[in-house]
């Protein structure tokens, strides 16, 4: 998990009506939609209202993230689940967000970032979690995947999280990492069907010659330049920072979507009641 800055995260209660907007412009879903489909939870999703979610600061490792705790209480508010921070941290707000009777706990250290279900002990994390919400929003900004190319960018657990979604969706893939054994890793992992559906060992440029659907997990900043994308390049970037430079993220801002946190967390609330 990349850890968030203060800087990422300290708009996001403020911004989030303003975010919800621009993915149904670019997606055709709102946030709570896009949620509940990537979740796999079905046509007739538990009624958030229903479900308390308790924020738990951590203290841990490099300790917590100023307006983080904040941030999360804003995305579940927003999708109308109950929502508080506990009063205390760490385990001690695991403790009061059990005896408060919350059906989720939300929690994250340097390493992991989790939603907990205390009724059915049902944990989902973030990676996988981000990696189906950035996948179905790209689907939807693409009128499906199956069939298409897709070039993943930075093969990491998210990167890997989301080639796995994506051969779900039926796309093929172009796989790209600076370290090329993640690639090979990644190719030996999958059934003898799925490799038939992947390509490896491209440089950068050589790879996004050959398609427009991009997702960048990478950790990277601004290595792509506007005049390295396709024409009509659709960009779904839960990687941070960003990869495109400034330059190419204004010209495809229409058909990008990135940000640090809103998409991941919603779906991870929607898994967690599964």
């Amino acid at each position: 998990m990349t850890r968030l800055i203060a800087e990422q995260v300290l708009m996001i209660p403020e911004k989030i009506k303003e975010f919800d907007r621009e993915l149904i412009e670019k997606t055709g879903c709102s946030l709570k939609e896009l949620a509940s489909e990537a979740s796999g939870i079905g046509s007739a999703p538990p009624k958030p209202a229903a479900h308390p979610v308790a924020v738990i600061p951590v203290t841990a490792g490099q300790g917590t993230i100023k307006g983080f705790s904040e941030a999360l209480h804003a995305i579940a508010a927003y999708l109308g689940f109950p929502a508080f921070i506990t009063a205390a941290p760490d385990v001690s707000g695991l403790v009061e967000a059990y005896q408060s009777d919350a059906t989720i706990a939300l929690m994250a250290d340097d390493h992991l970032y989790a939603a907990i279900n205390l009724k059915t002990r049902r944990a989902t994390g973030n990676d996988e979690a981000t990696a189906k919400g950035f996948t179905t929003a790209l689907q939807k900004m693409a009128g499906g995947l199956k069939g298409k190319a897709v070039l993943v960018i930075g093969l990491g657990p998210l990167g890997t999280a989301a080639a796995q979604a994506l051969l779900q969706e039926g796309a093929d893939l172009i796989l790209y990492d600076l370290l090329r054994e993640k690639e090979a890793a990644l190719l030996k992992s999958c059934a003898t069907a799925e490799q038939q559906r992947i390509t490896t060992g491209l440089t950068l440029e050589q790879a996004l010659a050959r398609t427009h659907l991009i997702f960048d997990a990478s950790p990277g900043e601004a290595f792509i330049p506007a005049a390295m994308l396709p024409t009509g390049a659709i960009i779904s970037a839960p990687g941070l920072p960003l990869g495109l430079d400034p330059t190419a993220a204004q010209k495809f801002t229409d058909h990008l979507i990135h940000e640090p946190l809103q998409i991941g967390t919603a779906v991870m609330l929607f898994q967690a009641l599964i």
